[in-house]
């Protein structure tokens, strides 16, 4: 081929490479403004932008000061308070009040006494000396007579109410000057109906009534929840202590 005719491929030749090289330059041009357009935009940041930038901060949750812990609550006793009524009162058990105030028989309380009510649980029993712990000095005034001093006398003082379920009642009296415990004591007619007592003190001087009927028991009224009336004219009634000794009779007028 002669010279004359190479001359148009290589010209060609020669715009074909000028287009890519333009072209790789030109790629290359911008990729480099990109990269110092980001360099630009992360250099302008000033220090005072970033103060600026709220940052979200962890909330601290205010501390609140513990209230001081008042203790267990203290119970003073009252004219027909057995430990089982406390016990009711304030949602704990005859066993932890005995075990939290050291009581010797948790059949016998006087009237006036102080008992701490372990609501939380009972505290760590410390051990005792032999001497006399101060619980057993009672705390004065008190009008009614020492626990275990004088003689308790129970007597059925009136059968209210017989032949009428809803008025029906056996009325019991401690005519003595000490208080009794009548747990495991038993009531009994002549037609074979039995009534054994729980938990339940009753004090010098007071009365306790045995209803018939139902209802809710109380310091000093007790229901049997028969379903009809038992007591007639004429019956003997009959109270009998925990050993089955009788201890009073009356009869139904």
């Amino acid at each position: 081929m002669s010279a004359r005719k190479m001359i148009p491929f290589l010209l060609l030749n020669i715009v074909v490479s000028t287009v890519v090289v333009l072209a790789i330059l030109y790629w290359w041009d911008n990729r480099d403004d990109g990269s110092e357009t980001a360099v630009s935009v992360l250099t302008t940041i000033t220090p005072g932008a970033l103060q600026n930038t709220a940052v979200p901060q962890p909330e601290i949750a205010p501390t609140n000061t513990a209230e001081p812990d008042e203790g267990p609550p203290v119970h003073t006793v009252r004219a027909g308070d057995t430990l089982g009524t406390i016990s009711q009162l304030y949602g704990v058990t005859v066993e932890d009040i005995v075990a939290e105030n050291g009581l010797p028989n948790e059949n016998i309380i006087s009237v006036g006494q102080q008992l701490v009510i372990p609501i939380g649980g009972t505290s760590t029993p410390v051990p005792q000396a032999t001497a006399v712990p101060e619980e057993a000095v009672l705390p004065t005034p008190i009008a009614t007579q020492p626990v275990g001093a004088g003689e308790a006398v129970v007597e059925i003082t009136a059968v209210i109410g017989p032949d009428q379920l809803d008025d029906e009642a056996v009325l019991l009296t401690n005519g003595g000057d000490a208080p009794i415990a009548l747990q495991n004591w038993t009531l009994l007619d002549e037609d074979g109906h039995e009534y054994q007592f729980g938990q339940v003190t009753l004090f010098a001087g007071s009365d306790l009534q045995l209803n018939s009927a139902n209802g809710i028991n109380g310091p000093t009224a007790l229901f049997w929840g028969l379903s009809e009336a038992i007591w007639t004219s004429g019956e003997t009634v009959t109270l009998q202590d925990s050993t089955g000794t009788t201890r009073a009779t009356f009869t139904v007028p």
